[in-house]
This record gives structure tokens, sequence and C-alpha cells, in this order.
């Protein structure tokens, strides 16, 4: 898209389009959307996160974590219409022919797909067409989801809207608005580092910043270097072991124009509930609800944190990762080492990483000694992505626990 002459919101929306097809137990059409925009000379925040259905009530005392009453309106199509909107240079329509045609002839399952699939079995026999879309063998192909990426403008009103199981009312689809935001920013270490504001957690990784000891005189290679870390995390917030499958993507074109987005369904394959005929998985966003917060038209806290850091008022890190409520333990851990630690972005991506659970301390092979316990699955550890802004120079760093890849011209 961007050896065409698109734009990097055009090459973001176009990218995050494929994934939806390619990788849908992380992300997609039913799933929620935020985003930073850097251009002309202005950062911009975008939230596209959804409420529940204004008939949604609860069955018992607990949130379900699956199953249509998991699930609050999707807003990633409406981000990808409001970014298009505000500063695109191509259709809807046109960005998404390459997704159109994965969609329609299938596609490779990754490596990451086919392994998530298999864990998630379960989940996806309850719901026919998930059943029949996602456990089918050969090629993942989706039909009925080619035709909806056909007609994205009508998403909140045409057939996904009719057709979502109840609770869900096409008045609850029709409701759905993304809300451009202000980020929050703190100065750390000569940067102003940029985070979403709430219903994000993303703001409260500056607070763990705020929190953090002096690192000095210490590396990564110093058990005390993380134990400060995990302090200034634990100081911020509770752990929690709600994990969640996302996407996080970066782009960075020749005009400066840089995006910084994250895309998830929440849990691997979310709800596990396709809209019939339509080929839409939805998330299950609602999880993270408490009893007492469930209610109709209510919108939950989201994990989604992409984020930029800026230099002389400038781009300098755009980065993020995959990895629910870890997302946070990872900007830490990657502002630290990129910044204090000055190591390179590729050094420092690839770097071991800890984990911090209820009662529990995971880290990878590789970390000293932090009495932890090894990772029970290495998704867990986030799958984080940065673009580094110099003077003449750019860098780009993926993630090798990941399925992506850093590309450039």
């Amino acid at each position: 898209m961007l050896k065409s002459g698109g734009n990097a919101v055009d090459a973001a929306v176009a990218a995050n389009l494929v994934l939806a097809v390619v990788y849908p137990q992380m992300c997609g059409l039913g799933g929620d959307l935020f985003a930073m925009v850097w251009a002309e000379g202005e950062l911009s925040g975008l939230n596209s996160s959804g409420h529940l259905p204004a008939g949604a009530r609860l069955d018992g005392d607990k949130v379900p974590r699956t199953g249509i009453g998991s699930a609050t309106v999707p807003g990633a199509v409406a981000g990808w219409l409001a970014l298009l909107d505000r500063y695109g240079t191509r259709s809807v329509e046109e960005l998404a022919r390459p997704a159109v045609r994965l969609a329609r002839e299938g596609c490779p399952r990754a490596p990451g797909l086919a392994r998530i699939t298999s864990l998630m079995s379960g989940l996806l026999e309850r719901n026919e067409d998930a059943r029949r879309i996602f456990l089918a063998e050969g090629p993942l192909a989706q039909m009925e989801l080619a035709s909806t990426l056909e007609g994205l403008t009508t998403f909140y009103a045409g057939p996904v809207a009719q057709n979502a199981p109840e609770p869900f009312t096409p008045a609850d689809f029709a409701e759905h608005r993304a809300e451009w935001v202000e980020p929050v920013l703190a100065e750390w270490q000569g940067l102003e580092v940029c985070e979403m504001p709430p219903n994000s957690r993303g703001h409260l990784a500056l607070r763990m910043l705020e929190a953090l000891e002096p690192l000095d005189g210490l590396t990564p290679d110093d058990a005390e270097w993380h134990r400060r870390l995990i302090r200034a995390h634990d100081a911020v917030v509770s752990a929690s072991g709600k994990v969640g499958d996302t996407i996080y993507l970066c782009v960075r074109d020749e005009n400066g124009m840089a995006v910084s987005l994250s895309q998830s369904l929440s849990g691997a394959f979310g709800s596990g509930v396709v809209i019939p005929g339509t080929g839409v998985l939805l998330h299950n966003r609602a999880e993270y609800f408490t009893p007492n917060e469930y209610r109709g038209g209510a919108r939950p806290v989201h994990t989604l944190s992409p984020a930029m850091a800026l230099r002389n008022g400038e781009p300098h890190l755009i980065f993020g990762t995959m990895g629910g409520l870890s997302q946070l333990q990872v900007h830490l851990q990657l502002l630290c080492r990129i910044v204090i630690a000055e190591q390179g972005i590729t050094e420092a991506v690839a770097a071991p990483r800890w984990r911090i659970f209820p009662n529990m301390l995971c880290a990878e092979e590789g970390l000293p000694e932090l009495d932890a316990q090894p990772y029970p699955h290495p998704d867990l550890a986030g799958h984080a992505h940065v673009i580094l802004v110099e003077e003449g120079h750019l860098a780009a760093a993926f993630d090798p626990r990941s399925d992506g890849a850093a590309l450039g011209y």
C-alpha cells in the first residue's frame, strides 16, 4: 500500500483487514480497535470500543467469559472508517480487496492460528458456523466474511446488525460511534511517552514510569533492575489472570505520518459466536466487567494500548504489543531496555520478559534469578513491535515470538 502511494493510515487499515481474515483467533470485524495517529504535527487517539447491548442481563451472578453474553457491539469497522475519513487517501473498498480475495480463495493457516485453533476447538465446537469455518480441514476459506468485507460501509445497518443474536438489536449497532480522544502523556527520560486514556488501561503505564525507582548502575542482567520494574508495576495496578489475544501493528510513511494500532477479539476466538450468514466472529470483551458493572449500554475497561514516545515533539518510538493485561508490563520493560539500557530495538524486543499474574511471577529463560515460574504458554509474554525514528535513520523490529514481520522499502 505504501509503495503504491498510500499513506500510513491506508497501510494500517489494509494490513488490519488482511489480519482480520488470516489471523481470526486474535482480531476481526467482530472486535474493537484503538489507535494513535501522528499527522501534520499533531497526535490523535481513536477509541472504537463498543457497549453491551441495551437488553443485556446477567443470567446468574457471574459474568460470562464466552458465548453471546460476553460480547459487546464491535467497534473495529467504525474505527477503520473513522481513520480513513480523517486521514486516508483510499476508499475502504479498495483497501479491503486483498482481504476479500484471501477470504474468498482461502489462505494457509499461520502457525499461531493452527496452534490456537487446536487449543480452542472446544469453544468453536459450540457454534455451528464457527465449527464449520474454523475447524474445517485445509486452507482457511471464509466466503460469508468476503461478502461482509465488500460492504463495510453498511456494517452497522446491514446483515451484521440485523442477524446478530439476541440480546443484540439493530439499534445497538446503529448507535455505535468511534470516538476521537486526546492521548495522555508523561515526560520521561527526555521523551514524551504517550498512552491512551480510559477506558483503555494504557494511561497506567505512565504512572508506572513515574513510580519507577532510579536504575542508575543497573542493567537488565541484574535481578534488581527487574525487581524495580516489578515494584513500579505493583505500585500502580494489581495483577490479573486475564489474558488477551490481540494484534498490534505500527506504520510510518515517507512523509512522517505514523500509526500505532491495536485490534482485538479479547480472548482467543472471542466469544466463539459467529453472526449467521456474515462470517463475523464476535469478541468477548464483556468478560472484563464485574457483575455489578454488567448492564445494558455499559462499556468495559480495555487492555488495548497502542503507544508512542515523542522526542522534540515528533515520534521517536512507535510501539505496542498484544497480551491482555500484560501489555503495560511489556511497555515498561521495552522502554527501560531501549531508553535506559540503550539496547537496540531488535535486541530489546527479543529480550526475555517477565509477567506478573495473581500470586505468581513468570519469566522467560535468560533473565537473572527472580524466583519466577516458566511461562505456561509462550504467547503470554506478548508479541511486541517497534519502529524507531531518528535523524536520518529509520528502523523496525518485530517480535520473534509472533508470526509477524518488519517490512520497509
